[in-house]
């Protein structure tokens, strides 16, 4: 469809990184806040922001690092074993956490649209749009998502702002005791969901002159922050609305809180009496985003290092695996505890670690 040069633009950065980060957890973030910090969760949703900013730092580091893409570079610093227990450490992660991300589609799509269709009619066309994008490149990824993000980011700031004449300011205010160490913990679980920052390393940054070089990676850098800032702000704007509609209580005990703001906004004239269309298709096409990056990324990783291997063989499998491991997963308030258990002892740790080693390992000579 366009070419596949594996590197995206700047003005697409900006708009894929907040698709990327925003979309998991946006759903489930002001009751994961509130269930642990209450009335302090505004502070926590902060301070977890704040670690998230030192966490992308880190990743733009390391980026300015890489002389090539990502991969490339583990090509030439590592044999073939080391390449293959990278890749393979990246693609296992990369299924895991596509997983969750399709149970949380199938739970959307089961509780507010189908309620009786089976979970495999369900993923089956959707996995084939994912699947077709991973096939066609990461170009082609990010010219879809630039033209999606517009109506996404619209449809979502138009509900909430819809719903702001209901919102009350006294909920936001601090009361009853304040315990740092909830906060701090708390700030923990947030700066979880800012995982899928590590994308960043994906980007690209090759270009043929090292001051050109220089130049882009400087752009990215600038990009990358604004889709931050514009992501944490989207998130508390979200956060406030949650918790200014049905307080701290109501919030914390519902999985999906943010949903309710569906039966909340209301168009003039009633138009339309609820919102639910442009709700909930927002977060379809930001799980389809979050989903098509893993794939994509994992297809990309697999395809480029190892020879002989086919692109659409690749995608079958990934899906397959994540499909089947969404399947698995059951009930979704108990995988989202046990997932968040995997992000925060094994997936986040090894995002850290994997490209220190990557940057520090020397390059190989050319044989």
């Amino acid at each position: 469809m366009f070419a596949e040069n594996h590197q995206l633009s700047i003005p697409q950065i900006k708009r894929i990184f907040f698709i990327e980060v925003f979309s998991t957890f946006s759903l489930t973030m002001p009751a994961i806040v509130t269930r642990q910090s209450e009335y302090y969760g505004m502070y926590a949703l902060l301070l977890g922001a704040l670690f998230a900013a030192i966490y992308l730092l880190y990743l733009l580091w390391i980026a300015s690092k890489i002389k090539g893409n990502y991969g490339d570079d583990i090509n030439d610093r590592f044999g073939r074993v080391g390449q293959t227990a990278i890749i393979s450490c990246y693609v296992i992660r990369f299924i895991i956490k596509s997983a969750y991300t399709t149970l949380l589609f199938l739970t959307l799509v089961q509780t507010y649209i189908v309620t009786e269709q089976k979970k495999w009619q369900l993923l089956l066309p959707f996995f084939c749009i994912c699947a077709f994008v991973a096939y066609e490149g990461i170009e082609t990824r990010g010219r879809i998502l630039e033209l999606l993000a517009f109506f996404m980011i619209i449809s979502l700031l138009f509900t909430v702002f819809l719903s702001l004449p209901e919102v009350s300011i006294q909920e936001w205010l601090p009361k009853g005791e304040v315990s740092l160490s909830s906060i701090v913990k708390t700030s923990g679980f947030v700066f979880l969901t800012y995982a899928q920052m590590e994308f960043v390393l994906f980007y690209g940054t090759s270009v043929s002159m090292s001051q050109e070089k220089k130049k882009r990676g400087n752009q990215i850098g600038k990009a990358v922050f604004q889709g931050y800032g514009f992501t944490v702000a989207v998130h508390l704007l979200l956060f406030l609305t949650t918790i200014g509609l049905f307080g701290v209580q109501i919030t914390k005990n519902s999985m999906y809180p943010a949903f309710a703001i569906m039966e909340t906004a209301k168009l003039p004239a009633d138009f339309i009496s609820r919102l639910d269309i442009f709700f909930i298709a927002f977060w379809i096409f930001a799980m389809f985003g979050v989903i098509s990056g893993y794939s994509t990324y994992s297809m990309w990783f697999i395809k480029d290092r190892i020879k002989g291997k086919k692109k659409g063989i690749i995608l079958v499998v990934f899906f397959l695996l994540s499909g089947g491991l969404s399947l698995y997963l059951g009930e979704v308030e108990r995988a989202t505890h046990w997932f968040f258990l995997y992000l925060a002892w094994i997936d986040v740790p090894l995002a850290i670690i994997i490209p220190v080693l990557v940057v520090l390992k020397k390059k190989r000579r050319a044989i």
